[in-house]
């Protein structure tokens, strides 16, 4: 930001004087202290305070969460990956002063002990004095390192007086009044010594820096108004100046916090106070500007907020984001419990398939409870009331993740919550909750409650919860009373309407978490009921994978028999690396609400078209109801050629091969022997097709599949033409079927990763189309013509078709098929 030389450590010592001014008093002993933890409180702010340099540095926990975070990052934003363990020399730009001031203040706590070695192999210190050093040098340390806590670290920390050094002095010292008096004057420090107008000149800052610098550089030095810090301006702000005048408001309100907090903290402790309690001007813009003044504006508060906060989490955090969807609240909880999970496998080192969720509906008189518990990493009382209720922020993804959980990120936690808006769904489900928290390194009295008795319009209610419900060996436990019975139409077992049979929780589960791999149990009478375990989507048979994603019964229109099932295949990369487990089941109706899943980490998000089984995937929406699968163009053309195959060999619907074909030339793969083209009563395969083109000169398609009934062209009855039409022998028909597995967004996919171009029809026409060419040579001419396509009884049916010919002699010789 600003000037960390040693023009700022000898500024600290005067602005504590001021800030002070006559109110506190310092001993001989206590000048030593404060002095030394005010020049070594921001000097590791470099890698001069490492004895091994960058080297050493790039070994700290810090070092290896931030190149993760910044990696994940990357990955996400659809940047370039890089090596985490040898990342590029920009990357370690960027990285370097974040990291070095995510450590100063806890490095500062050894640099008055710390030894430097020498050319000649001997050792220095800071403290040259040994026995100063070996006595106050711890202490001098933990004063610097305070600058950086919470005030509430620091009254914990800091209980008592340190002792007179025997044989040197009677004088104690008191830790409290100087950590004091180092960070109100580290945060006082705002004046033009912190910002030379000449030096800014040379570095040229930019971004939050150059506002800094900006404000910085105007400000005189603070003086003392009966109990007030007031800071003036030599140069007033101008329009142009507006964002730095902003950034000195919000950053002299902060410094109030500071100056309060420490005021009411020395009170607590019957010590002497500071003279300076607050700053003159704090919490209102107008009487700032009178001292630090502007020109030619007046700042009025009128920036952007948000005055209805539980409105906003209401309708962005629930139905007006996810639907009327309960079981969308349950995915998310499975969700934040399956992080929590996560979490505690990399923090702890325990194994892949370590972990437990447990779900149940829990009965109180006419009421019931949902109830979703982990052994997860569990919440401290800080996220418990700050991360997790900041609505659109992350918490696995923030700097305060790495300073909970040092070394989590690096471990490669990968969080399947990304937008901070999961947990607010829980209120679609009803608005009195319960969350039970107890971090799993943390004692058994350290758990809390934290209540929310009216959903987000009242505040929720803290207090301790030292035993059971919160989970044993820590973990978290929400429950929330449902609004709507389970059992009743509208109620959480009830995810179909046109049904009235309630699912059972264990198959609600089951389909919402098809394939996560923490294992999932449901609360029974007996005890717990086994749902699902890592991994075990791809073991269990066809029929139970069909069942656990389908439980209202899956499709009706007969295409999920025995034999379909026995389609089912993994789809895996060359290196084994999976990406689903499915079969081709094309429907006949364009984009139906049946068909398979794509999961996300494990949870149901996006319906699958055309396909029956499990795509994984990645989010696209906040809301996670639109993914991207993540197979690969080849991993999925494999597959769709290995379809092909078994679907011509077992399925005996000759018309749903030909769906199938435009499924499977969709992935990018080889139809093989499907049946794709119907020639009069007859449907070829490519080969058969093949033939019949060489012993033709015309060839007539519709290419807009089968023929229906048209009133302005025909003049029989509709029930006739049901019954009685029949297509003529000349004429071809190709199903026209719309092959995408999925929609995301404006684009079908898997189109958008093989790279097709969108026909005119369909895959299968063009598909045709380049049949022909082979065939005949290029020497084709295709026109559009009205033509007899079929009769009902003796009336002929005309419709607008294809005509292929043949317009130069050829022989039928083989030709490569595309």
């Amino acid at each position: 930001m600003t000037v960390h030389d040693i023009s700022h450590l000898d500024a600290l010592w005067d602005t504590a004087s001021s800030v002070a001014e006559g109110a506190v008093n310092v001993n001989p002993a206590e000048a030593f202290v404060l002095g030394a933890s005010i020049l070594l409180h921001d000097a590791a702010m470099s890698l001069a305070a490492y004895p091994g340099g960058l080297t050493e540095v790039r070994t700290t926990m810090a070092w290896k969460d931030a190149v993760a975070r910044l990696a994940l990052a990357s990955e996400e934003s659809g940047n370039e990956k890089f090596d985490v363990e040898d990342p590029p020399a920009e990357i370690i730009q960027r990285i370097v002063p974040d990291v070095l001031r995510r450590l100063h203040a806890e490095r500062a706590e050894e640099l008055a002990e710390q030894a430097w070695r020498t050319a000649d192999g001997s050792q220095v210190y800071l403290v040259e004095d040994s026995e100063l050093r070996r006595f106050y040098g711890p202490t001098i340390g933990q004063i610097a390192h305070s600058h950086w806590w919470s005030i509430h670290k620091l009254e914990q920390e800091f209980s008592g007086d340190l002792g007179a050094l025997a044989n040197r002095t009677l004088n104690r010292i008191d830790r409290i009044k100087l950590a004091c008096l180092l960070r109100v004057a580290d945060a006082l420090h705002l004046d033009s010594r912190r910002a030379p107008r000449f030096l800014r000149a040379i570095t040229n800052p930019s971004g939050i820096s150059a506002l800094h610098w900006a404000f910085q550089e105007r400000l005189a030095r603070p003086h003392i108004e009966l109990d007030a810090m007031v800071f003036t301006t030599g140069q007033p702000f101008g329009k142009e100046d507006a964002e730095a005048w902003w950034l000195a408001y919000d950053t002299l309100n902060a410094v109030d916090r500071e100056l309060r907090d420490v005021d009411l903290l020395l009170q607590g402790r019957n010590r002497e106070v500071l003279k300076a309690r607050r700053i003159k001007g704090a919490g209102s813009p107008e009487i700032l500007a009178r001292s630090v003044q502007t020109r030619g504006w007046r700042p009025v508060d009128a920036r952007l907020q948000v005055s209805d906060v539980p409105r906003i989490v209401e309708n962005l955090g629930g139905s007006k984001l996810y639907g009327n969807d309960p079981t969308v609240a349950l995915r998310e909880l499975i969700q934040n419990a399956a992080d929590a999970v996560q979490a505690r496998r990399r923090y702890q080192k325990r194994a892949a398939d370590w972990g437990l969720i447990t779900i149940g509906l829990v009965p109180e008189g006419d009421e019931v409870w949902l109830v979703v518990e982990d052994n997860g990493i569990g919440m401290s009382e800080y996220v418990l009331t700050g991360p997790l209720l900041d609505f659109g922020t992350s918490f696995w993804r923030s700097p305060q993740a790495m300073e909970e959980f040092p070394g989590l990120m690096a471990s490669g936690m990968h969080a399947i919550g990304r937008f901070g808006i999961g947990f607010f769904s829980i209120f679609m489900l009803g608005p009195i909750v319960r969350v039970y928290s107890r971090r799993c390194d943390r004692g058994q009295d350290t758990g809390n409650l934290l209540e929310f008795r009216d959903g987000t319009s009242s505040r929720p209610i803290l207090s301790p919860a030292p035993g059971a419900p919160v989970p044993i060996d820590g973990g978290t436990r929400i429950e929330v009373l449902l609004k709507n019975h389970p059992h009743r139409a509208g109620g959480l077992l009830h995810v179909n309407s046109y049904t009235k049979e309630a699912l059972s929780l264990a198959k609600l589960v089951g389909a919402v978490a098809p394939n996560l791999d923490i294992a999932t149990e449901i609360i029974v009478q007996e005890g717990t009921e086994t749902v699902a375990r890592p991994g075990d989507w791809l073991k269990i048979s066809d029929l139970d994978l069909v069942r656990r994603l389908n439980p209202t019964g899956g499709r009706t229109d007969g295409d999920a028999t025995k034999s379909d099932r026995a389609l089912m295949k993994t789809i895996s990369g060359i290196d084994g690396q999976v990406f689903g487990r499915a079969y081709i089941s094309p429907s006949r109706y364009s984009f139906s609400a049946d068909g398979g899943w794509i999961t996300i980490s494990g949870l149901r998000a996006g319906r699958l078209h055309n396909v029956e089984g499990i795509l994984l995937g990645e989010a696209t929406t906040a809301a996670r109801d639109i993914a991207q699968p993540l197979a690969t163009k080849e991993a999925l053309s494999r597959w769709a050629s290995e379809q092909a195959s078994l679907i011509a060999a077992s399925v005996k619907d000759e018309e749903r091969q030909a769906r199938a074909a435009e499924v499977v030339l969709e992935c990018g793969g080889d139809i093989g022997d499907l049946k794709f083209i119907k020639w009069g009563a007859d449907w070829l395969s490519t080969d058969e097709f093949s033939e019949k083109l060489g012993s033709v000169r015309e060839i007539t398609i519709s290419f807009d599949g089968e023929f229906d009934y048209d009133e302005d062209q025909d003049s029989v009855h509709p029930k006739e033409f049901r019954d009685d039409f029949r297509t003529s022998e000349d004429i071809s028909v190709v199903l026209k079927h719309d092959g995408a597995i999925s929609r995301c967004n404006n684009s079908s996919w898997p189109r958008s990763i093989t790279g097709l171009p969108k026909w005119s029809d369909s895959n299968v026409a063009e598909y045709t189309r380049n049949l022909i060419r082979q065939a005949w040579r290029e020497h084709i001419e295709e026109n559009e013509e009205e033509r007899v396509v079929g009769k009902v009884g003796y009336s002929d049916i005309i419709r607008r078709v294809n005509v292929f010919q043949n317009t130069h002699e050829t022989e039928n010789n083989d030709f490569e098929i595309f």
